[in-house]
């Protein structure tokens, strides 16, 4: 998790003497645990000040790619750059087998195999962890409003649930998802693309991959293919933006500056959060 001498605490952690910043921090970062999952959860600062309802972003890995970039996106929210949004992060029991469609073998000999768990923990999200969230807390529950969102694995799922819970999540950030997992642009290809709106960002850095032996080395290849193949089958290209770096790697460094992005895509101008110099 990310700490610095700003942020308020990590994410969903209780600080013993909160820093006062609008309302109680207490109150804005709360811990609960749904469905056997660990939930995170950040109320914007206004969350007890005004009677209104806020979007809502379902996060993998337990929202470290938000804590990673906290002090920026605290600040799209306060210059109004971004409407404020609920954040939920989920902290997977075992993101090889939370994030993954299929079972598959391990990559190298000493790692380890992939369980292909993602249709229960995509059925968990929605139909458990998401009605509790909009039960509890002043949340617009309807998917154009409620974004599922994730990096690597946790992108990959965030794609899966595209497919499967669209009437669900409206809204979809696939950052450097690991779209070289075996069999899934063909599983793209063979499913129809859900009839209802979508609006989906995605993103790869040019360099992710270049160094790996496995199936991993295909990152940025897959990726491409994945965004052509949604504009192959239709999917509106105003809904879809792609991004890439060119100095981009497989890390939370970029990461956090696309996420950014992201949201800014989402639910914002689709302005860039991070406009960037591009290489000669």
């Amino acid at each position: 998790m990310a700490t610095c001498a700003d942020c308020p605490y990590n994410f969903g952690e209780t600080p013993s003497k909160p820093r006062k910043r609008g309302p109680s921090m207490r109150k804005r970062f709360i811990t609960e645990k749904v469905a056997g999952f660990e939930l995170s959860i950040h109320l914007p600062s206004s969350y007890t000040e005004e009677n209104k309802r806020y979007p809502v972003v379902y996060l993998q890995d337990a929202g470290k790619v938000a804590m990673d970039g906290y002090n920026y996106l605290d600040h799209l929210f306060n210059s109004k750059q971004l409407p404020e949004l609920i954040l939920v992060g989920i902290k997977p029991h075992d993101r090889n087998h939370d994030y993954t469609p299929w079972p598959e073998g391990a990559l190298v000999a000493d790692r380890p195999s992939f369980g292909g768990g993602a249709s229960r923990y995509v059925q968990a999200v929605a139909d458990e962890i998401k009605p509790h969230i909009d039960a509890n807390y002043l949340t617009m529950p309807e998917p154009e409003h409620t974004a599922i969102a994730g990096c690597s694995l946790g992108g990959l799922v965030s794609a899966y649930a595209y497919f499967n819970r669209p009437e669900t999540f409206g809204k979809s950030a696939w950052i450097s998802a690991s779209f070289w997992y075996e069999g899934f642009i063909s599983y793209m290809q063979e499913r129809a693309l859900p009839a209802e709106k979508h609006r989906v960002y995605m993103y790869v850095g040019e360099l992710e991959g270049v160094y790996k032996k496995t199936i991993q080395s295909g990152m940025v290849a897959q990726t491409k293919a994945a965004h052509r193949l949604l504009l192959e089958k239709g999917f509106p290209p105003e809904h879809l933006k792609f991004e890439t770096d060119p100095l981009g790697t497989h890390d939370s460094f970029f990461f956090a500056f696309r996420f950014m992005n992201a949201l800014k895509w989402l639910f914002g101008d689709g302005t860039d959060a991070f406009p960037r110099e591009r290489a000669n």
